[in-house]
């Protein structure tokens, strides 16, 4: 019962390392898919509770410039939406 309740209250130095983590998150040479992945994990275990326009930038600067200059200019309201744009932009 003591190793459940630890998974499902994390110690508050584990949330600030996963803010750290989200705030430092780049794409660097993963795929899309990948950063994707990565960011929606963390953003699960940090449990944030900010504005979407907030969580979409957050995104959005984690992308490598050359996909994120692109994407900046099409029009997308959800990390769904951005993350399939960010995707389409690297396939070509």
């Amino acid at each position: 019962m003591k190793s459940k309740l630890k998974s499902k209250f994390p110690p508050p130095h584990y949330l600030q390392d996963y803010f750290l983590k989200i705030h430092h998150l780049k794409q660097g040479c993963k795929s899309v898919e990948e950063y994707t992945r990565e960011f929606e994990q963390l953003l699960l275990k940090c449990d944030l509770k900010v504005d979407e326009s907030q969580t979409l930038i957050r995104y959005l600067s984690g992308l490598n410039k050359e996909i994120a200059h692109v994407v900046e200019v099409h029009p997308y309201t959800s990390l769904d939406e951005l993350s399939v744009l960010a995707h389409k932009v690297e396939l070509q």
